[in-house]
């Protein structure tokens, strides 16, 4: 029996969500998620300040999603946000007790 448990993902991006290709880059993430599990929550947190230049760039956009999932279904989101060049970091937590 697989249970399912609650992840937190942050995403790092510079591409907005106002702009056409980072609009379809979140909702693909959105339909990976939705496909290996259920969304809790997602917030945007818009631009900011980077605490170092990543590719010399200061700003970058952030995103804050909790969902839920089986352990096993990860590698395939793992494996979006790995090779997705728009996502710059990520950063997947298991929250479950």
């Amino acid at each position: 029996m697989n249970k399912k448990r609650t992840y937190e993902l942050t995403v790092i991006s510079f591409l907005s969500t106002s702009g056409k290709e980072g609009k379809k880059d979140i909702e693909d993430l959105l339909a990976i998620i939705e496909k290996i599990g259920k969304i809790e929550k997602k917030e945007s947190w818009g631009l900011k300040k980077l605490a170092y230049p990543i590719q010399k760039k200061n700003r970058a956009y952030y995103f804050w999603i909790i969902f839920q999932a089986e352990a096993k279904k990860i590698t395939q989101l793992d494996n979006f946000l790995k090779l997705n060049e728009n996502i710059i970091r990520h950063l997947l937590v298991n929250t479950s007790d």
